[in-house]
């Protein structure tokens, strides 16, 4: 089975990108979605995290524990040492998780695995072929202000945890340039033909 990972800087659109991939019944891994499972349902990853940031990143919600993710981001996103701890245990998890899903896909022509720091964490090794989802600057403040509601300044500091895109793009084989949502299903359906062609 091959793996094409999807990726995209925050705010890049790779999501909506994903949603047209999974209409053509493409099965897809969502690293992030995942990841905030299994950092709220798997006792081992709980522990540790309590060990790396405190109780705190916890919250008691109708008899179970739930990630306290506000607290979580705002221990990690300006603490390079506290998201390196934190992805040193949540990317080992995430790649059994993977596994999992893979085995479960294993008749489908491909899957796609769509994370948002694929390149940064070497998740591209495990990648037969990968698409960037790329848009200009100014757009990707705009959606990620308006879909979090947070502020300029915030974005960019999760920007910042990011490789920039043109580091991206020297290791991507595909890129689909996300500036127009009515061309976006063309450009995915011809990666798609390509795919099953391969």
């Amino acid at each position: 089975m091959i793996v094409i990972g999807l990726t995209g800087g925050i705010g890049s659109g790779k999501t909506t990108v994903a949603k047209e991939f999974e209409k053509l019944n493409v099965p897809i891994y969502i690293a992030d979605e995942r990841s905030k499972y299994i950092l709220s349902n798997d006792a081992e990853v709980i522990e540790k995290v309590k060990s790396l940031l405190g109780e705190k990143a916890y919250v008691e919600l109708n008899g179970k524990l739930e990630a306290n993710r506000p607290f979580i981001a705002s221990k990690v996103f300006n603490n390079k040492s506290l998201l390196e701890g934190l992805n040193e245990i949540l990317h080992p998890a995430v790649h059994l998780d993977f596994d999992k899903f893979c085995v479960k896909h294993n008749n489908a022509a491909y899957i796609l695995y769509e994370a948002a720091i694929l390149f940064e964490t070497n998740g591209d090794k495990r990648c037969e072929a990968t698409i960037l989802v790329t848009a200009t600057l100014q757009e990707r403040l705009k959606r990620v202000m308006d879909r979090d509601l947070v502020t300029k300044e915030e974005v960019l500091a999760r920007m910042k945890n990011q490789w920039s895109q043109k580091e991206k793009l020297e290791l991507a084989d595909f890129v689909i340039i996300n500036d127009n949502i009515d061309l976006l299903t063309s450009k995915v359906y011809l990666i798609h033909r390509f795919m099953l062609n391969s």
